[in-house]
């Protein structure tokens, strides 16, 4: 695991974190298991022949930073249930009063690794929620705001329904 230095060099964390390990591994996923909003990470070890086996791994991270987030579960109606391709904008009011966007698309991320479906966003220090913004991956790639969402919270969106 590496730490990005200011976007100038990379720190090797693997020991200091306990997430180093000598067994070779063949996919790594991220997601919120514990759904407390931050990110733990599963991966699946072992070889890619019978008998090449090791048990799998969870990180469980258990970080205490005071930063917010939001999960979304978007489901699409005339969109694909998944809502896979869906592109959201969470629009954000920090607590010096400034304005932040956070960009999202709904994917798998990968194939030897991977996420999950749901929109799991990091908000650092932010005061509250202005407005999400959802662009659905139907036919018209229709916009949908929603707003009155707060911080902290798994919230389930229907496409053109708002929350559920």
């Amino acid at each position: 695991m590496y730490h990005n230095l200011g976007g100038k060099k990379f720190e090797d964390i693997s020991y200091s974190t306990n997430t180093a390990h000598i067994q070779k591994g063949h996919a790594v996923a991220f997601a919120d298991i514990d759904n407390d909003g931050d990110q733990d990470i599963y991966e699946v070890m072992g070889g890619a022949v019978e008998g090449d086996r090791f048990r799998n791994i969870l990180f469980e991270n258990t970080t205490t930073t005071g930063n917010h987030w939001i999960q979304l579960k978007l489901e699409g109606v005339t969109s694909n249930r998944a809502a896979i391709g869906a592109r959201v904008k969470i629009k954000v009011i920090m607590e010096d009063g400034t304005v932040q966007y956070f960009y999202h698309t709904v994917s798998t991320g990968g194939s030897f690794g991977s996420q999950t479906l749901r929109v799991e966003a990091g908000l650092g220090k932010a005061k509250s929620i202005e407005a999400i913004e959802i662009q659905w991956p139907n036919a018209k790639q229709t916009k949908e705001i929603i707003t009155g969402v707060t911080l902290n919270t798994m919230v389930k969106i229907k496409e053109g329904l708002g929350k559920q």
